[in-house]
């Protein structure tokens, strides 16, 4: 997630239909949110596999010359 918080705005103010959590195999975990307006937010939480390469110089770790996420 690029930023510590999600936000939705555009959820300010309405009246919640149906709050749910679902168990889904391919992406974890889904909350939805359904409003009264027929509008909803859905929001799936997994974790996800990744590979990181680093290339830098041993004296400064943290600072990488490139990086490569696959």
């Amino acid at each position: 997630m690029e930023k510590p918080k999600l936000e939705f705005p555009e959820a300010v103010g309405k009246l919640v239909a149906e709050l749910a959590v679902y168990d889904d195999a391919l992406h974890g975990r889904e909350v939805l949110v359904r409003f009264t307006d027929g509008t909803q937010i859905s929001v799936c939480v997994g974790v996800e596999q990744i590979v990181e390469a680093r290339y830098c110089n041993e004296d400064t770790p943290d600072t990488p010359i490139w990086t490569r996420r696959d």
